[in-house]
């Protein structure tokens, strides 16, 4: 049964990734790459001022999405789990239906709303909150990150619903009759056992985020683009594989340093529990 899935990670991930590495190491031409070996694809990475702008910009973004994500997708997750009663399945079923929805039908639809005529400014006019429409709405780094946190919420209360699914509420009800606040419930019995699934879920929308390069685009302004485009344009733009293979290889060395960062923060955790409880 494991040698499918160990051939399937080498064909599509493995594999990939040696070509992406080997590319970055050599000459770039115009649409091309080609020996001798060299660093210099790296050092125009790592040097650039565009570069380091939009991999900020990604920090920002990304971050910015993944705790709102999280925030939200907590207490969703857990209204559906322990709250929702007869409507569980159906409030569960519409987050499904979510994740298959268009994502570019969702990016144009966040652009109609944040427009200068947009429902957005329109309720504000209404309500007299504002006197003219607000232009700083589109095209700015909050639009991207509304529309991101509106597509990865699904993931990410699916993901904490998942994670919920075998925590009976008799622990809740416990911790309540030993005196605990609703606060201490949460933050002592539950936080600890969903502390995987929450970096889990914050890890996956951080990734999503900072490398998106379709929103940024058609909501964002110029200042406002992510890494992700200038990867995009290296390859299909400008034909420099060589720079775009070091940007891409060097961005895949973030996540890869997230995720251990991530594991060790999770295995410190658990052997301080472990010690406590000795």
């Amino acid at each position: 049964m494991t040698l499918p899935a160990v051939l399937g990670l080498l064909v599509f991930f493995v594999v990939p990734v040696l070509f992406l590495l080997g590319y970055s190491f050599m000459t770039a031409g115009r649409f091309s790459v080609h020996l001798p070996l060299t660093l210099e694809n790296f050092w125009a990475a790592v040097t650039s001022s565009a570069s380091l702008r939009l991999a900020r910009n990604s920090l920002i973004v990304g971050g910015s999405v993944a705790t709102l994500c999280v925030l939200i997708g907590i207490p969703v997750a857990a209204y559906i789990r322990y709250r929702a009663g007869r409507w569980e399945f159906p409030v569960l079923l519409l987050f499904v239906i979510a994740m298959f929805a268009s994502y570019l039908v969702r990016i144009y639809a966040w652009r109609l709303m944040l427009g200068e005529h947009g429902a957005v400014n329109a309720t504000l006019l209404a309500l007299g909150v504002i006197d003219t429409p607000l232009k700083a709405l589109l095209f700015s780094k909050l639009a991207i990150v509304l529309a991101m946190v509106h597509i990865g919420i699904p993931w990410v209360v699916l993901i904490l619903y998942s994670a919920m699914r075998p925590l009976e509420p008799r622990y809740l009800e416990a911790a309540q009759d030993l005196g605990a606040t609703a606060t201490q419930r949460w933050w002592k019995v539950m936080f600890p056992l969903l502390a995987a699934p929450i970096g889990s879920a914050f890890l996956l929308i951080f990734i999503l985020a900072s490398s998106d390069y379709v929103a940024p685009q058609f909501l964002g302004s110029p200042g406002d683009q992510l890494i992700g485009i200038q990867i995009q344009s290296d390859f299909r733009g400008l034909g420099n594989w060589g720079v775009g293979a070091a940007r891409s290889f060097l961005t895949l060395l973030v996540y890869v340093f997230a995720f251990g960062l991530l594991t060790v923060v999770l295995r410190f955790k658990r052997l301080k529990e472990i010690h406590w409880e000795n």
